[in-house]
C-alpha cells in the first residue's frame, strides 16, 4: 500500500494538470465570457420556443475555442418552462420532454456560433458530439 499510494497521487497530479493545461474551464457566473454563450444560445432558443427563456445553468465549459452548456430552461418567472404553444407540446404530454438544454458552441470571427443542441432532451443527445464535431472531449465531463 505505501508503495502505490505515492503512484496514485502522482497519477491524480498529472491528470489534473493535462486537465488545466488544455484551457477548459468554467466561466465565473455573471463575467462577459459567461453572458457571451448564454446570449448565443438564448435568441435562436427563444425564437424556436416563442417565448423568453432563463437559464439555470448546471455545467458550462469553454476552452480551445469551444463551448458547452447544460442548463435547465426556465420562463421569464423563474418557473418550469411551458411546453404548450411549442413544436414540443405534443412530446412533453408524453413525459418526453424535459426542461434541460444542451447546446454545443464554437468560437468563430470573435464571436460564439450555436454548432449543435438538444431541446428537451431525455437522453444523453450529446454523447457523440466530441467525436461529430471536433469538440475537446474535456467540455462534457463533469467537475
Amino acid at each position: 500500500m505505501r508503495r502505490t499510494l505515492p503512484v496514485l497521487l502522482t497519477g491524480l497530479i498529472l491528470m489534473n494538470s493535462s486537465q488545466a493545461g488544455n484551457g477548459i474551464h468554467t466561466p465565473e457566473a455573471g463575467s462577459a465570457e459567461r453572458r457571451q454563450v448564454l446570449d448565443a444560445v438564448r435568441a435562436p432558443l427563444e425564437k424556436k420556443l416563442g417565448q423568453d427563456v432563463r437559464f439555470d445553468v448546471e455545467q458550462m465549459k469553454v476552452g480551445d475555442g469551444w463551448g458547452f452548456l447544460y442548463a435547465r430552461m426556465q420562463d421569464a418567472d423563474g418557473g418550469r418552462i411551458d411546453y404548450a404553444k411549442t413544436p414540443l407540446a405534443d412530446a412533453a404530454k408524453e413525459g418526453y420532454a424535459s426542461p434541460v438544454y444542451v447546446a454545443l458552441l464554437q468560437r468563430a470571427g470573435g464571436h460564439w456560433e450555436l454548432r449543435a443542441e438538444a431541446i428537451g432532451p431525455t437522453d444523453l443527445a450529446w454523447a457523440d458530439w466530441s467525436s461529430k464535431y471536433g469538440a475537446p472531449q474535456a467540455l462534457f465531463e463533469g467537475d
